[in-house]
C-alpha cells in the first residue's frame, strides 16, 4: 500500500492548530490535522440542539479591533453582535 505524504502534520484542531491547517492548505500544502475528540475546534467547539448552538465547553466570547483578523475569521463562521457590559460595586 502506497504512503500519502503531508507535508505538515497538526497534532490538535483548535484554534492554532486550525488556522495553521487552514493557511498551510490555502498556500498549496498539504496537511494531516489529528485531536484526540472526535471533534475540530478544542474548547471553542458548539453543537446544535434543537436549532440552539450549545457551548459544550463554556462560553466564549471573541474580540478584535483588527479589520484584517475580522474579515478573515468571517469567511467561515457568523458572529452574533455582543456587547460585554460588566457592572460592578465597590464598598456597597
Amino acid at each position: 500500500m502506497k504512503q500519502k505524504h503531508y507535508d505538515y502534520l497538526v497534532v490538535g484542531s483548535g484554534l492554532y492548530g486550525a488556522t495553521f491547517a487552514r493557511q498551510a492548505a490555502d498556500a498549496g500544502k498539504s496537511v494531516l490535522v489529528i485531536d484526540k475528540r472526535d471533534h475540530i475546534a478544542g474548547n471553542v467547539y458548539t453543537k446544535k440542539e434543537h436549532n440552539i448552538h450549545v457551548h459544550v465547553y463554556g462560553a466564549h466570547i471573541f474580540h478584535t479591533n483588527n479589520e484584517r483578523v475580522w474579515q478573515y475569521l468571517n469567511r467561515f463562521t457568523k458572529f452574533n453582535r455582543f456587547t460585554n457590559s460588566p457592572v460592578a460595586n465597590y464598598k456597597g
